[in-house]
C-alpha cells in the first residue's frame, strides 16, 4: 500500500515538473517573441536613419526559444516600406535570414537575402541616375524595360525610346536591346546610331554591366523581375559575414 502511494507521488511530482517546465518554456518563448521584434526594428531604424515612427515589420518563424539556444534570432523576416534608396528615391525593402546572431557584429548570418521593390513612380529617377542621364525616363511595359530621352536627331528634336530585356547574370546586369523608336517610327540600332552618334550607345548595344562597384562585396545580385504592374523587384544574396566582416561591407570592384 505504501509502495503504491510512493509510486503515485513519484508520478505526480514528475507531471508537476513537466508542466512547470512547459510553462516556463512557453513564457520564455512569449517573452522572446515580444522582445526580439522590437530590438530588431530599433536596430533597422538606426542603421537606415529612419524616424522612430517609420514602419518596420519583424516576423519570426519557428521557435524563438530554440533559435535563442542557437545563439540568435531564427527564420526572421524584416519588411521596411518606403526605405530610402538614393536621394529622392524610396523602395520597399525585405530582408530574410535563417539565423541572425544576437551580436551581429561578431557572428555570421545564415541564408540571408534582401529584396527591393521599386514602384513605377520611382523607376524613372533611378534609371536616369544609373545611366548617368543617358536615359531620362523609364517604365516597365509587357515584361520589358522601356527607356527614353529627347534629343537632336534627323535634324530635329525627337523622343527616342528603347525596349530592353534586363536580367541578372553572375551578379551583373545583362541588357539586350529589343526594339528602338524615334518620332514614333521603328529604327535599327545602326540607323539610330548614325543619327545620334555615340550618345545612346549604352542602350543601343547588347552589354553586360558590372555593378559590383555599386554594392558591398558581401551582396550578390541574383534576380531582376519586371512586373506586369510596372514595378521592378531586385533580389540579392547576403554573405554570412556581411554584418561582422568589414571587408564584406566595402564596395566591390569591376574588371
Amino acid at each position: 500500500m505504501r509502495a503504491q502511494r510512493d509510486g503515485s507521488r513519484w508520478w505526480t511530482k514528475l507531471i508537476i515538473v513537466v508542466v512547470v517546465v512547459g510553462l516556463l518554456a512557453g513564457a520564455a518563448e512569449l517573452a522572446l517573441r515580444l522582445i526580439i521584434p522590437g530590438v530588431v526594428a530599433g536596430a533597422v531604424r538606426s542603421q537606415l536613419d529612419l524616424t522612430d515612427d517609420h514602419p518596420v515589420d519583424v516576423a519570426l518563424g519557428g521557435s524563438a526559444l530554440l533559435n535563442a539556444f542557437r545563439g540568435g534570432v531564427g527564420d526572421v523576416r524584416v519588411d521596411v516600406p518606403d526605405a530610402p534608396l538614393v536621394e529622392g528615391v524610396q523602395a520597399d525593402a525585405s530582408l530574410r535570414a535563417d539565423l541572425v546572431p544576437f551580436t551581429p557584429t561578431s557572428g555570421e548570418i545564415s541564408d540571408g537575402s534582401v529584396e527591393l521593390r521599386l514602384d513605377r513612380e520611382q523607376l524613372g529617377p533611378v534609371i536616369e541616375t544609373v545611366t548617368q542621364g543617358v536615359a531620362q525616363s523609364g517604365e516597365v511595359r509587357d515584361g520589358e524595360l522601356v527607356v527614353g530621352r529627347a534629343l537632336e536627331a534627323f535634324g530635329q528634336q525627337v523622343d527616342v525610346s528603347a525596349r530592353l530585356g534586363v536580367q541578372a547574370v553572375d551578379g551583373a546586369v545583362e541588357i539586350t536591346p529589343l526594339g528602338l523608336q524615334a518620332a514614333g517610327f521603328d529604327f535599327s540600332a545602326e540607323q539610330l546610331a548614325q543619327a545620334t552618334g555615340t550618345l545612346l550607345d549604352p542602350i543601343l548595344q547588347p552589354q553586360t554591366v558590372c555593378i559590383a562597384d555599386q554594392l558591398p562585396v558581401g551582396v550578390t545580385l541574383t534576380d531582376i523581375v519586371l512586373s506586369s504592374t510596372g514595378s521592378v523587384t531586385v533580389r540579392a544574396d547576403l554573405a554570412p559575414g556581411i554584418l561582422s566582416d568589414p571587408e564584406q561591407q566595402q564596395p566591390g570592384v569591376c574588371g
